[in-house]
């Protein structure tokens, strides 16, 4: 499977890349919001793991841009900053998860094997 993943920070992107590679998934990264549009531009993913707060932008904002688009992908939504409400916002624009951080890596690997299962 293609995976995007989404965080500004490089050792989450490293981390995440490292585990999801194990498990015989293609990995591409990107550190911000532009980034990932760019990346989205050039290659199909089925799963996209998106960090609330990014240097550029809101990862949820990603859940818009893969409805826009007509994406066949599913979308995971992560932060260290959970709130009631952005669990509510990623849930209503058809996130398949919310995960929150630091995330070890059964449950990001669980996480993932759920949303491709869905």
């Amino acid at each position: 499977m293609n995976i995007l993943v989404i965080d500004d920070e490089e050792s989450i992107r490293f981390s995440f890349s490292r585990f999801l590679a194990a498990e015989g998934h293609t990995v591409i990264t990107a550190k911000g919001y532009r980034e990932a549009l760019a990346r989205m531009d050039g290659a199909v993913f089925e799963l996209i793991l998106a960090d609330i707060i990014l240097d550029d932008g809101w990862g949820i904002d990603i859940l818009g841009e893969v409805t826009r688009r007509n994406l066949d992908t599913r979308v995971i939504i992560m932060t260290a900053y959970p709130s009631k409400e952005t669990a509510q916002e990623s849930y209503r624009m058809h996130a398949v998860g919310y995960l929150v951080k630091p995330l070890k890596q059964a449950e990001l690997l669980n996480s993932v094997n759920e949303a491709v299962h869905q």
